[in-house]
């Protein structure tokens, strides 16, 4: 081959073989024998090929996360309902009869008693109404005592006495109606409470049914929530338990109510506790947790970071196993205390992840890297 690739190029250059023509002749057969040795392996691959799973693994990144070893112990659990304060009674206070209102006695958020006046109507022509229905009763009672008399000495028929005894009831019946009607233009509070809305001024026109406003009892006052129905069986009415506000305010007090029947939409049940309220500090509709001592359990006191969500919206701790794999475990709160929560669900001894846990995903192998130990004394 080095031969006819000579004589070629000596042919072409008038048969003299300059040295660049020699330099040029020996690249090419070095450029012949790359090729024909295989260094690429006849298919242009510099070296083996991985398979698919070697590939990614020679490129993946080992996680590092913080971790900490949490002993489990004994633990008095507590069923926490979240849900919110609400009045004990709330009513809408609304008008029997028609009429002007002619004053407003009671003020917007002023607490107030059973009876008191919270909006009077003018009276118009009731007051002389009234009058005329007590004078008729005192006429109609002469003329029935009279015709009684004479029907008893005998000088009347009984059946006048009776018409007599008739007009006079319906002479009384009349006064009754007037003065029912007469104190209807007084609105007044059915119960102790606070005046908490009043939509009416001086002026105004109510009719039958329109609203004086809105009084409401707040003492004692109500903390409702709803329960799932895996430990609904484990309240019971009268029990003792706990309120804890948004607002930082507590109280204890009673469970007065457990629902019988479940909420159709969510399968929760409703539950009522009970806490006195004296001072009415404390609001309807505040944000509250309803707390109820349980019965002792195992359980592990974790940070309140730590805690994670799964794709099904699963609350739950990420651990470490002996194989360096990351698990999902999870967990049931029992407590929630201001330096962390209690949890169940866990075993014994686990390897918590502190640092990095929503960095990495069940069945990831990564690098625990030692924290403080968690347990009983974090």
């Amino acid at each position: 081959m080095f031969d006819r690739l000579k004589n070629t190029v000596e042919k072409a250059s008038g048969g003299r073989l300059h040295r660049s023509h020699m330099i040029a002749i020996g690249t090419a057969i070095a450029i012949i024998l790359w090729f024909a040795t295989g260094l690429f392996n006849g298919d242009g691959n510099n070296g083996p090929e991985l398979t698919a799973a070697e590939q990614e693994a020679a490129n993946a990144t080992v996680a590092r996360v913080r971790v900490s070893e949490s002993v489990a112990t004994m633990r008095r659990g507590s069923i926490i309902i979240r849900g919110r304060t609400e009045a004990k009674r709330a009513v809408e206070v609304r008008a029997e009869t028609q009429g002007t209102i002619a004053k407003l006695p009671v003020e917007k958020g002023q607490r107030i008693s059973e009876g008191d006046v919270l909006c009077e109507l003018a009276p118009n022509a009731r007051g002389a109404q009234l009058a005329e229905a007590q004078a008729l009763v005192k006429q109609r009672q002469l003329e029935y005592d009279a015709s009684r008399q004479l029907a008893e000495k005998g000088y009347r028929a009984p059946t006048v006495a009776a018409g007599s005894k008739a007009a006079y009831d319906a002479a009384q019946a009349r006064l009754k109606q007037m003065e029912v009607e007469m104190g209807q233009t007084k609105i007044r509070a059915p119960f102790d409470g606070i005046f908490d809305e009043r939509p009416v001024e001086v002026g105004d026109y109510m009719r039958v049914g329109d609203v004086c406003g809105l009084v409401v009892e707040l003492d004692p006052l109500l903390i409702v929530g709803q329960v799932a129905e895996d430990r609904v069986s484990a309240l019971q009415i009268g029990e003792a338990g706990r309120a804890r506000l948004v607002t930082g305010e507590t109280a204890e007090g009673q469970i007065r109510f457990v629902a019988k029947t479940a909420d159709p939409a969510t399968r929760t049940f409703r539950v009522e506790l009970e806490v006195p309220n004296p001072d009415l500090s404390m609001r309807s509709g505040v944000t509250a947790e309803i707390i109820v001592p349980g019965k002792e359990v195992l359980a592990h006191k974790i940070p309140s970071g730590v805690i994670s969500l799964d794709d099904n919206g699963v609350i739950g701790v990420r651990t470490v196993n002996s194989e360096k794999k990351v698990e999902f475990r999870r967990v049931t709160l029992v407590d929630d205390t201001p330096d962390g929560l209690w949890v169940t669900g866990l075993p014994e001894k686990i390897t918590l992840i502190t640092v990095g846990q929503d960095y990495v995903r069940e069945g990831q192998t990564v690098e625990a890297v030692p924290g403080n130990q968690v347990g009983a004394s974090l």
